[in-house]
């Protein structure tokens, strides 16, 4: 029994293909760049098994146990994963539109540098050819892949998994408006400053940055604070208060009066006494309120998975 004929493109699948298949994998045979559409592999152990550029298409996968399978290049449009485990399996590369996952185990899967599909590596290379068509065409593909595998996730609660496709959902999305569009540059905004609203790191960033860069603007013109003590004074960079109490302290009070516009709990003490100052103000209090809300959606999300 050899694996030769499962290599010839004209093969077709035939009634004894599953036991062979069976009987070539018990031999511990590599079974790469075997064509087996539509054939039926329900249930089938393939633990380990070596499957890299195969041609599965619509091919039934349901309750088959493929732990750590190498299924990496591999056609496998509209397979059927149904119940299947699939825990540290390699699908790099694959062609995963129409897949179906549904209650398929997920954990530790490869899914590529960067958890990118075939459609949005081919999506890239299209645009760096100039074939813009095409490369929506992929984009869209990649959207439709990456969504797909994403409800997956969330249903088995793999949190940081759904994540991360969810970015890239959002980035196939992004890539398939017009360049510099406005839907285009505020998505992209999106990604930098709060990751899609899955990266802590990125939301904190942004809360620290807009915080201290608005603490600037605020000491261009200063702003007026109603000391019970020494009476009003202005603090701000150019101002006689900056001589008197020092750096330190004007870095300090500004700093405070931003944080407080910021998470909008606003104490009044102390006031901007500029146009500068009163747009920021506006600015700093609106995405203060919104960019703490996503912040706190976050964190449950990640302390829920968990």
């Amino acid at each position: 029994m050899t694996k030769e004929k499962y290599k010839d493109p004209n093969y077709k699948t035939d009634c004894n293909a599953v036991q062979e298949v069976e009987a070539l994998y018990k031999k511990n045979k590599n079974l790469s760049n075997l064509k087996l559409n539509n054939l039926s592999l329900k249930g089938l152990y393939l633990v380990d098994a070596r499957m890299k550029n195969c041609e599965l298409e619509k091919v039934d996968f349901e309750n088959a146990s493929m732990y750590g399978i190498d299924l990496s290049g591999s056609n496998l449009f509209k397979a059927n994963f149904e119940n299947a485990n699939l825990k540290n399996a390699n699908l790099e590369n694959c062609n995963l539109l129409g897949a179906n996952f549904n209650n398929s185990q997920l954990e530790n899967i490869n899914w590529g540098k960067d958890c990118k599909v075939v459609n949005e590596l081919e999506a890239e290379k299209a645009l760096s050819d100039g074939d813009t068509s095409t490369a929506d065409k992929k984009y869209k593909e990649a959207e439709d892949v990456y969504r797909n595998i994403k409800i997956s996730l969330q249903n088995q609660t793999l949190g940081n998994d759904t994540g991360t496709f969810f970015i890239r959902e959002m980035i196939s999305r992004r890539k398939q408006f017009n360049k510099f569009s406005t839907a285009r540059i505020g998505s992209k905004i999106i990604e930098i400053t709060t990751g899609y609203g899955e990266k802590l790191g990125n939301i904190i960033f942004t809360i620290i940055g807009t915080i201290l860069f608005c603490m600037i603007l605020y000491g261009i013109e200063g702003v007026k604070y109603g000391d019970p003590i020494h009476g009003d004074r202005i603090i701000g960079f150019f101002s006689d208060d900056l001589q008197q109490y020092g750096l330190l302290n004007t870095l300090g009070n500004l700093f405070y009066f931003s944080v407080v516009v910021y998470s909008t709990v606003g104490f009044g003490e102390m006031l901007p006494v500029g146009p500068i100052g009163k747009a920021t103000m506006i600015f700093e209090g609106l995405t203060g309120g919104l960019v703490l809300a996503i912040l706190i959606i976050a964190l449950y999300k990640k302390t829920m998975d968990r």
